[in-house]
Parts: C-alpha cells; sequence; structure tokens
C-alpha cells in the first residue's frame, strides 16, 4: 500500500482540498483509496458527509485497516507529530513567508520523498507568478488559483465529479500532480 501525507506547517494552504482531489485521481484511475482525516477540524470527513466523494473518509486512521491501494493522510499545520507516509506532498503558496516555513519545518521530516506543491498560484499577479516559477525550475508541482476547486468542494465533492468550467483543466492538473507524487 502506498502512503501518501499531505502536510505543510501553514494554515490555509489547501493541504484539504489537494488531498481530497489527489484521492479522487487515484480512484478514477482504478485505485482503491482511502483518505485518512487527521486534522482536527475533520473537514475532509465534513465533505465526505456530504456523500458524493467516490472513496471513503475516516475521521483518523480506523481501528480497522481497510484493503487499500492508496492511503492518504490529510495532516493538521503543525510541526510536533509524527507524519505518516511514504511520500509527503508539501502545499504552500508562492510567498516568502510560505517559502521560509516550509524550509524551516522540512527538518521535521526524515526519511521521506518530498513533493513540494505551490497551490492556488494567481498568474496575473507578477511577484507571486515569478516565485512560483522559480519554485517550479527548482522541481516544485504548480497548481494554478481557480474557483472549480472551492466550487466542487462546497458541492461536496471533487474536480472530478464537477462538470462545471474549468473542471477539466484542474482534472489535467490534478493528475499531473497525482503522477509527480507516484513517481517520487
Amino acid at each position: 500500500m502506498k502512503k501518501i501525507a499531505f502536510w505543510s506547517p501553514k494554515g490555509g494552504v489547501g493541504k484539504t482540498t489537494l488531498a481530497i482531489n489527489v484521492a479522487a485521481a487515484a480512484y478514477h484511475n482504478r485505485k482503491k483509496v482511502v483518505l485518512c482525516d487527521m486534522d482536527p477540524q475533520h473537514s475532509a470527513a465534513d465533505i465526505f458527509n456530504d456523500k458524493k466523494l467516490p472513496f471513503s473518509v475516516f475521521k483518523g486512521v480506523p481501528d480497522v485497516m481497510p484493503h487499500a491501494d492508496i492511503m492518504i493522510y490529510d495532516f493538521p499545520p503543525r510541526v510536533d507529530i509524527d507524519i505518516e507516509g511514504d511520500v509527503v506532498v508539501v502545499p504552500m503558496r508562492a510567498c516568502i513567508i510560505d517559502m521560509r516555513a516550509v524550509n524551516k519545518a522540512l527538518r521535521h521530516v526524515h526519511n521521506k520523498r518530498l513533493v513540494k506543491c505551490v497551490n492556488a498560484v494567481d498568474v496575473r499577479r507578477h511577484d507571486e507568478r515569478m516565485m512560483a516559477m522559480k519554485l517550479h525550475s527548482d522541481g516544485a508541482r504548480l497548481i494554478k488559483d481557480r474557483s472549480i476547486y472551492s466550487r466542487s468542494i462546497a458541492q461536496g465533492g471533487s474536480v472530478f465529479e464537477s462538470q462545471l468550467y474549468g473542471a477539466k483543466d484542474a482534472r489535467r492538473e490534478i493528475n499531473m500532480l497525482y503522477a509527480a507524487i507516484l513517481a517520487a
């Protein structure tokens, strides 16, 4: 079983949204996937309660481990926890504060393969675009700022269940992130 963690020391960087959408990408690529919502807010579990996600979401790690090809963990923004997973996806925004916080906090992640992800990039903002391009040239994956992400979550699903405008481009981005995670 491949274990993927979504973790960042920063809050509000899109960990839950990315975790849900990458889980949906795995499901739509014919993988049995389970998402463990490790954040005390349990936002992923709340979305799952809308009954539109095609995979299971648990509050924490289930007592009885279900059979799955991929286990995804959605962690809170803390550095004082053990991070489960073979691969750790580290979302951040394209700003100096996030970049510095992530670089300082990475010392807490030991013996894990990392996939940095610059999330919600607004390409209309010059400084943000330039920072994102610099991080991308250093190997980070990019996800554009698209309203379809919040609209699909608001409807209780992922971009893979949505047919709204922008879903096709978002699915392509998430599939590219999913491929990078599998290759890590």
